[in-house]
């Protein structure tokens, strides 16, 4: 079976739909020989897949790496590149590049339905594309695969998908990188990245509104000007959309100086950062997932988390819920963290890395290739 998995969107790696495709393609690679995978992307991301041989990698051309040019690329040209090669299944990984027209069965994984759920996210012409053109795509293709219950739920409601197919497989975490880190390793970093103090951690691009990181910083103030907490609130995370919003709100802070904007982490640092947290706290408006949320309690980090869209099914038994739209449910949450006395604090512990051992991409991988051959009128392999 010939798969082609595109990675025309991955942002040379620095995006939730990037780790998707990667860990995605990796776990078929290495658990599924039965399938002949394939991958479409910018030769300048060729380096995120070394597991993939030479001859089965599929260049897009440099030109079209900007996002309309790309999506036209998908649209245009990967019908010929499915001919040429004679694969028999197309996973789309993202919807924004699904094919009106595939001359294969078309597989699709869709993380959120933001432009529905989250509209001042977008302009005119991006909340058009995604609730009126992306429904009408979304429909045309043979199987979605959603990644939450949440996103499945909000898939057949406003895309208006028939509930038979769309499936629901929950993302994984890669559980070599994602664990208990030793002590002496997070004593260097800290003393590395100048820790001397606890602290909050938020891992998420800077986007505004989107992230929400601006009640987070007024709960952070609000926190430490009532004496409740003598740490940092360390922000780490690419620029994005809005990030100007966010850069004001720390320059803005009368505890500016206990806040960090720490740029996009190196995969290498990320276990770190999180095992050397007091706790994570994640206050986005809006997600079809998480990974964050079970990276931490891997890394035996304790969470906090809005109680909105999908995060609550992925927090799991031991995260703590707050308002996300209420800075004193935030600080409140936060309060709780830095308070919480010794017994529940190694229970909560306990509790999250057990919860995220539940989620891995060799479940994932598998269920896809099993959608793939439904989608081939194969059935799938149990």
């Amino acid at each position: 079976m010939k798969v082609l998995l595109s990675a025309g969107m991955i942002q040379g790696g620095r995006s939730g739909v990037a780790r998707y495709v990667i860990a995605l393609s990796e776990a078929i690679v290495r658990e599924h020989p039965d399938v002949d995978l394939f991958v479409a992307g910018l030769d300048s991301d060729r380096a995120l897949f070394p597991w993939l041989r030479g001859e089965r990698w599929i260049s897009i051309p440099a030109n079209k790496s900007g996002g309309a040019a790309n999506l036209l690329w998908h649209q245009s040209s990967l019908n010929r590149v499915v001919k040429d090669h004679g694969i028999d299944v197309v996973h789309i990984p993202s919807y924004r590049r699904m094919l009106w027209k595939c001359s294969v069965p078309q597989v699709a994984t869709i993380h959120d339905c933001a432009p529905f759920i989250l509209r001042e996210k977008y302009d005119f012409a991006r909340g058009f594309f995604g609730r009126v053109l992306v429904p009408a795509i979304a429909r045309r293709v043979k199987h979605i695969i959603a990644v939450s219950e949440t996103t499945g739920r909000d898939v057949v409601q406003y895309m208006k998908v028939p509930g038979e197919r769309v499936t629901v497989v929950p993302n994984g975490i890669d559980h070599q990188m994602f664990r208990p880190q030793d002590g002496q390793a997070v004593a260097d970093f800290r003393n590395r990245k100048n820790l001397s103090q606890p602290f909050f951690l938020y891992v998420a691009r800077l986007e505004h509104p989107a992230k929400n990181h601006v009640r987070l910083i007024k709960a952070f103030d609000q926190l430490v000007g009532e004496g409740l907490f003598e740490g940092q609130l360390i922000l780490p995370g690419a620029p994005w959309h809005g990030s100007e919003v966010v850069e004001q709100a720390v320059a803005a802070s009368p505890f500016r100086d206990r806040i960090r904007l720490e740029g996009f982490v190196d995969n290498d640092d990320l276990p770190l950062w999180y095992a050397a947290a007091e706790a994570l706290v994640f206050p986005s408006l809006m997600e079809g997932f998480g990974l964050p949320l079970l990276e931490a309690q891997a890394c035996g980090t304790r969470i906090a988390c809005a109680d909105a869209t999908s995060l609550p099914e992925v927090a799991g038994p031991a995260g703590i819920l707050f308002d996300g739209l209420d800075e004193s449910s935030i600080a409140a949450a936060m309060k709780r963290l830095a308070t919480m006395g010794e017994p529940e604090r190694r229970q909560r512990e306990a509790q999250g890395i057990a919860w995220a051992g539940g989620f891995t991409w060799t479940a994932h991988a598998t269920a896809a290739v099993g959608i793939y051959r439904e989608a081939l009128g194969k059935g799938r392999i149990s």
